[in-house]
């Protein structure tokens, strides 16, 4: 049989080897993958040439910038915006943000579109429970105060205690102003004043004719200082500070006790957060630490150690959005100071909602919750339910002396309520409901409060 023919070129081919094809039709074939590794490079890569920042009519644009994980020079990354646009939404300020890119000579403009909320809010206080207790009075809240996120809080009230406890009236007025991040740093201050008058039960010593109240009245100024060692965008990390708090309880009358003086005490707080806001609800966790020493005689009348600490932990669960499960533990010590009273106080309408007001009273507390969070068809408009336990160390003059010292040392009350946040406006929250205790308790309650 004649052996079979092949060209020259096929016959020198080594075994095994790809044909090369044309660098015309090479390209061809690369072209389109180019292109679309290109175009990806150039969304991911292109460095930010300008910041421009839109709907900003009262917030200072330096305000917004300051909270940016990124700024001129540096490349527009996906997770870059998104750290970014999270990070101008924790300030609170604003209903909605949006951050984008346009293309412009050399790079990208970096888009940054946010609509304000309301910063002027006047409204009435009102705390009320069905234990015929009731506060009322005014409130002013000024949120983003100059464009420059500063918050100026004021409030007068009136509260009236219809169960014969250890209190009869009082009349409060408080105002406090935040400035964080002064100037673009990691510095911050706040000043608190605070005044109180109030009509006190002398349960103790009544009077031959009946009348058992005494007046008394404290007085409280307080400044701190802080610093925050949160440098990532969204911010997550340590804030710490220090300052003075004085304060001061005089008290009148026939019946009244020896005034307990004025003490001053320096202040030491640190705090760690992580929390993210998203509109209709929160996740993320916080910690608070507040640390106070007074010594005696030292711009004091009596020394004292007062420790305290709050823990937050909100988590979503599920797949419904602003579905949350919220875990909160606090707890706090006193040692040393006049003795005349229960430094720490639950019940009412915010921690143990299922007992009266000051119902569980002492110089020591400790308290734990679990809330669960679903919104009602709307988000603004969330389902409540919580369990709380808690319990406190009381000294002889708690609210109810009748009641042995060592008779209880746990609480617990489990409710159902709304929580309603009113989005117009920075830090608004509205809880409504009822609660039950189940440990002692005076049976089914009404709470009502804005957070």
């Amino acid at each position: 049989m004649p052996s079979p023919t092949f060209p020259p070129a096929a016959r020198n081919r080594p075994p095994g080897r790809i044909r090369r094809l044309p660098a015309g039709l090479l390209l061809l074939v690369l072209l389109p993958g180019l292109i679309v590794a290109g175009a990806a490079w150039a969304q991911e890569g292109e460095r930010i040439v300008d910041i421009r920042i839109i709907g900003n009519d009262v917030t200072k644009a330096r305000i917004i910038e300051q909270e940016l994980a990124v700024g001129v020079g540096d490349v527009a990354t996906g997770q870059a915006l998104a750290d970014s646009r999270q990070a101008v939404q924790d300030l609170g300020l604003f209903r909605n943000v949006e951050i984008s890119q346009q293309p412009v000579d050399g790079g990208v403009a970096l888009v940054v579109q946010v609509r304000e909320k309301r910063y002027f809010l006047p409204i009435p206080r009102l705390d009320t429970s069905s234990d015929l207790d009731y506060t009322y009075g005014a409130q002013l809240r000024w949120s983003n105060v100059w464009g420059l996120n500063h918050r100026l809080t004021a409030y007068v009230e009136e509260t009236k205690y219809r169960q014969d406890r250890n209190l009869d009236s009082s009349r409060s007025a408080r105002v406090s102003y935040l400035a964080p991040y002064i100037a673009g740093s990691d510095y911050s201050l706040n000043v608190t004043a605070e005044r109180t008058e109030q009509v006190t039960l002398n349960r103790r010593n009544p009077g031959p004719d009946g009348d058992n109240t005494f007046d008394e009245t404290f007085q409280h100024f307080e400044i701190l200082g802080l610093r925050s060692f949160n440098p990532t965008r969204p911010r997550v990390g340590w804030t710490l500070g220090t300052g003075l708090f004085w304060q001061q309880q005089e008290t009148g009358g026939a019946l009244a006790p020896p005034s307990d003086g004025t003490a001053t005490a320096v202040v030491g707080i640190a705090s760690y957060d992580d929390m993210r806001f998203n509109v209709y609800s929160n996740t993320g966790q916080h910690l608070d630490l507040r640390a106070e020493l007074a010594l005696n005689g030292v711009g004091s009348d009596y020394g004292y150690e007062r420790l305290e600490a709050t823990y937050r932990n909100y988590r979503a669960i599920g797949n419904t959005p602003h579905q949350t499960a919220h875990v909160i533990a606090a707890g706090g010590v006193l040692a040393g100071g006049p003795r005349s009273r229960n430094t720490f106080s639950m019940g009412g309408s915010s921690r143990m909602r299922g007992y009266d007001s000051d119902y569980i009273e002492g110089d020591s507390y400790w308290y734990l919750a679990g809330e669960y969070l679903r919104p009602v068809r709307w988000n603004w408009l969330r389902m409540l339910a919580v369990a709380e336990v808690g319990g406190a160390r009381r000294n002889v003059f708690a609210a109810y002396p009748d009641r042995d010292q060592g008779e209880r040392s746990l609480f617990a009350s489990v409710g159902l309520g709304f929580r309603a946040r009113i989005t117009w406006f920075v830090d608004i929250d509205l809880e409504l409901g009822v609660a039950m205790p189940l440990v002692d308790g005076d049976g089914l309650r009404f709470f009502a409060r804005s957070l």
